[in-house]
């Protein structure tokens, strides 16, 4: 049975966390990472934020000192046509920047490590886009009568 005293930032999980910190400490350093770049329109978009981990402790400041939020999830590459996914891309564990460049302000920027793909989040997602397609659907449909 659990501490109803226990501090809320003491972790204690029976599975292990899919966001580890062999991954936190690779998107912190860098190691075989890629830097995902995001412009207002653009082909490319990421969507969700599953398995969110806020860091705490030196974890979170090796993230502030590299420039980079202490927070990590899962998320979906997609290929986008008007902000809206079409084609999954690859399934990511991102860190977003804190700091931007100032030659490349307007873009939001990540650094991303390649997972394997979470077919549950992208059908997830699929269920979305198509609820949200059928709504307005009908709604459109309702105006015209």
């Amino acid at each position: 049975m659990a501490n109803p005293y226990e501090s809320p930032t003491t972790e204690t999980s029976l599975v292990d966390p899919p966001i580890t910190d062999a991954i936190v400490r690779r998107l912190i350093d860098g190691d075989d990472t890629e830097t995902l770049a995001f412009y207002d329109v653009s082909d490319c978009q990421i969507y969700g934020r599953k398995h969110r981990r806020r860091l705490g402790g030196p974890l979170a400041d090796d993230a502030k000192s590299v420039g980079c939020s202490p927070t990590v999830y899962q998320t979906i590459l997609w290929f986008c046509i008007a902000y809206i996914p079409v084609w999954p891309m690859g399934t990511y564990f991102v860190m977003p920047f804190s700091e931007y460049d100032e030659s490349d302000d307007e873009a939001v920027r990540y650094r991303g490590v390649l997972t394997t793909s979470d077919t549950g989040q992208i059908a997830l997602h699929y269920s979305m886009m198509f609820g949200i397609v059928c709504a307005i659907g009908i709604a459109v449909w309702c105006w015209w009568l």
